[in-house]
């Protein structure tokens, strides 16, 4: 496994330096001059901002009237991103011509009007996608991000989390998780055991990143045919692809919280000189045992047998508060950067550490199965021992990354970028003994993996964009343990992917195809798995008006097999079920249709989203009723399912009152789920939700209201119990003060006001870790 991080620190370095050899002598550099005036909504000129043309890799900083300007920019399409700490953003798309100079107008607005960037996609709009997206930054992801990716995005429409405690929580599409939502770090997979376990952390940190994407539809094929629930796209800036507009740039976040008595802190400092660009950044997060409303486990409240409507004379038994054992998490990160960035290019490099310690809730500490009865004696004389304690994880990764890119000004090549990963990932499963509070590894888990890839974005013809490249991942996975589950395997992907989008007056048409191998070998198993797969999509838009547009779009998914998924053989005490796999599973294949409507004004933005995924040879875990080692058997299975739903979101600008917007929002998502052979409810899908809100900002505050139902799930699967609806009252509140360069913000939020008991019906711990109780959260973050 060493061997492949080595050999893989050749191969980035063979990759990038080919890529930046090669890419000049492709295209020739044709280039021209655009030259930017920003005003404000009433036509005044902003005092300053920061003006950065996307994929460029330059930005620069004005002040009063002054025009920015960029030359020797190659010919073709751009977006120009405009930042004012005083005045708010602008986009606007700009077509650059050889020899010629642009002059184009930004407006600039505190309520942001325009459609958010999507990096993810080569530096498009959320427009440019034919299905929803979502995209979360700035200090509002800063101030309410979580410990866990899952949770940090747990409100957003469509979109749900895995919850297994705060430690671990993986983000949720549309009812689909593991290995169907796939999580980047700057457009490569996260190289952790995620997808292997629910109660395996995502090594991911929300509050360290410049922005998350969350992005479906067409353009998921650039990352994985597998990822029909879609991608999750986590941006930090580590490896720099742009000289920053000052010599130094700063922020530093504090925050702390009451529910679990958090407390974190966070730095980055972006930094230039000449032509090198610099990245450095920290974060440090230690939290207790959260509260909860009442008792942790439904047992508890209503003991097994208990009938309910008997009851005492003085009536049952109150519920105290009190706070979730083992729920605490300890997490620290580190990342650095270096970069030579060009005219029309970059290189550079990054490396990451992440350390976290969390708990499991609920522990799967290995003692005595309930209605058992020993002699204790003679358990001691035999050595079985009653073995009890809180089970944590001690998580450890260690990444490389390299990126290198140039911007191309030919007719048919606009630009290419190369990306290479190398991750050292681990995580020991620890028994915490109760009384003498030792540590006990119980299982060790192993994963090192490698993944590159090769994007190259061109034009057919006026008024089309696309990309092209090839995919290649390698993944050593191996368990040493009580927990070890899964044999060790190792798995190779190879694949090569096309995306493509034109324009023609009002109609739009956006395509994608993948084709993908894998490669699956596991200790002990004779066979070699070898998989291949084709995945295509197909979408439209037509604009009824400047204010209205319908979006259709179909997708053709095919699902590879996981060696978790093939070759699984143990007990997995984390989802308490022997774990049961299957090497005669087939590739899922997958047919999704999405029907949208948009609207966009000046003072209303809303999008309305209906679809279904139906799939053949859905791969799922059914109980079998049977039990092994005291645990229930779960089979990974297939039969054909089907998901149908739909999510909706609106923002409405009610009114100005001074400097000041206020905003009102709505949104609500529902998914079903169901086997079609027998109608059959699948496990643990999201209930129908939906929520309004009030906000406020001006230059100066800003702030939020909101109330989120959540209704109760009564359609269950076989073994599956149903879930109790709730309802949660959020809010926030915030300031900024300016002193010249230097911006103070201070956020001051409230989770769960009510103090209302909550579980979430997509967890395997629903019956043992209730949702955090009220919370009060204090974020104060600096920037200069």
């Amino acid at each position: 496994m060493k061997r492949s991080f080595t050999s893989g620190l050749w191969t980035a370095c063979l990759a990038v330096s080919s890529i930046l050899v090669a890419a000049p002598a492709i295209a020739a550099q044709q280039s021209g001059e655009i030259r930017i005036r920003i005003v404000d909504v009433e036509g005044n000129p902003v005092e300053e901002a920061d003006v950065r043309v996307l994929g460029l890799g330059r930005v620069l900083h004005v002040e009063g009237n002054e025009e920015a300007r960029f030359e020797r920019v190659p010919a073709g399409e751009y977006l120009i991103e405009v930042e004012s700490p005083r005045a708010g953003r602008g986009i606007r798309a700009v077509q650059v011509i050889a020899g010629e100079a642009i002059e184009v107008t930004v407006t600039v607005s505190l309520f942001f009007h325009g459609q958010e960037l999507i990096v993810s996609v080569g530096g498009g709009t959320q427009a440019d996608l034919y299905t929803p997206s979502h995209v979360e930054r700035g200090i509002d992801l800063r101030a309410s991000a979580q410990t866990s990716l899952g949770e940090t995005l747990a409100d957003q429409p469509g979109v749900n989390s895995s919850y297994h405690g705060p430690g671990s929580s993986r983000p949720l599409i549309r009812g689909l998780g593991g290995s169907r939502v796939r999580v980047l770090e700057s457009g490569l997979g996260s190289g952790d055991a995620s997808t292997t376990s629910p109660d395996h952390a995502p090594s991911v940190e929300a509050m360290a990143a410049d922005r998350i994407e969350v992005i479906r539809g067409p353009a998921t094929l650039l990352y994985g045919g597998s990822a029909v629930g879609g991608v999750v796209n986590v941006e930090d800036g580590r490896v720099p692809r742009e000289i920053p507009a000052h010599p130094l740039i700063a922020t530093m976040t504090l925050r702390g919280g009451t529910v679990a008595d958090e407390r974190n802190v966070a730095g980055r400092v972006d930094g230039a000189a000449g032509r090198i660009a610099l990245h450095l950044s920290g974060l440090y997060r230690k939290t207790q045992d959260y509260a909860i409303p009442g008792l942790a486990s439904i047992d508890e409240l209503h003991p097994p047998g208990e009938d309910e409507d008997e009851e005492d004379e003085e009536g049952p038994e109150e519920a105290l508060p009190g706070s979730l054992p083992n729920s605490s998490v300890e997490t620290a990160r580190f990342a650095g950067g270096l970069s030579y960035v060009g005219d029309n290019g970059f290189i550079g490099a990054s490396f990451l550490g992440y350390d976290s310690d969390y708990g499991v809730p609920g522990g799967h500490g290995h003692g005595e199965e309930e209605g058992e009865d020993h002699d204790d004696e003679e358990d001691e004389e035999e050595g079985h021992a009653e073995e009890e304690g809180d089970v944590r994880v001690d998580l450890r990764q260690r990444r490389a990354d390299f990126m290198a890119g140039w911007r191309l000004g030919g007719v048919f090549l606009k630009g290419v970028e190369a990306r290479f990963g190398v991750t050292d990932y681990q995580h020991f499963e620890i028994l915490v003994d109760e009384l003498s509070g030792d540590r006990d590894i119980e299982t060790r888990f192993f994963n090192n993996e490698w993944e590159g890839r090769l994007h190259v974005e061109h034009a057919l013809a006026e008024g089309s964009r696309g990309a092209f490249g090839i995919h290649a991942r390698n993944r050593d996975f191996e368990a040493i343990g009580e927990e070890a589950f899964v044999p060790p395997s190792s798995t190779l992907e190879f694949a090569a992917f096309l995306f493509e989008e034109f324009s023609v007056g009002r109609f739009g048409l956006q395509t994608g195809a993948r084709f993908e191998t894998r490669a699956t070998e596991a200790e002990g198993v004779a066979r070699r798995r070898n998989d291949r797969g084709f995945s295509a999509s197909l979408g439209g838009v037509f604009e009824a008006s400047e204010a209205v547009s319908f979006v259709v779009s179909a997708a053709r998914s095919a699902k590879l097999p996981s060696a978790e998924e093939l070759f699984s053989n143990g007990p997995h005490l984390a989802t308490q079920v022997f774990e049961l796999g299957d090497p005669e599973l087939e590739s899922e294949l997958g047919l999704s249709l999405d029907a949208a409507i948009r609207i966009g004004t000046e003072s209303v933005r809303t999008e309305l989203s209906v679809f279904s995924n139906s799939f053949d040879g859905f791969t799922y875990q059914a109980f079998t009723g049977e039990e092994e080692d005291g645990l229930v058997v779960a089979l990974w299975s297939q039969a054909d399912a089907v998901f149908t739903g739909f999510e909706a979101h609106a923002e409405v600008e009610l009114f100005h009152y001074g400097d000041g917007h206020f905003v009102l929002d709505a949104f609500g998502d529902y998914v079903r789920a169901e086997l079609t052979a027998n109608d059959q409810p699948l496990p643990r899908i999201p209930p129908f939700r939906f929520g309004a809100g009030l906000g406020y900002e001006s230059p100066a505050w800003h702030g939020h209201v909101r109330a989120r139902r959540t209704a109760g799930q009564e359609r269950v699967a076989a073994f599956e119990e149903p879930t109790d609806g709730y309802t949660l009252i959020d809010a926030s509140a915030g300031y900024r003060i300016f002193q010249g360069r230097v911006a103070h913000d201070i956020v001051l939020s409230g989770t769960n006001l009510t103090d209302r008991e909550a579980r979430s019906h997509t967890s395997f711990l629903k019956e043992l870790a209730p949702f955090p109780g009220r919370e009060i959260r204090l974020t104060y973050q600096l920037s200069f």
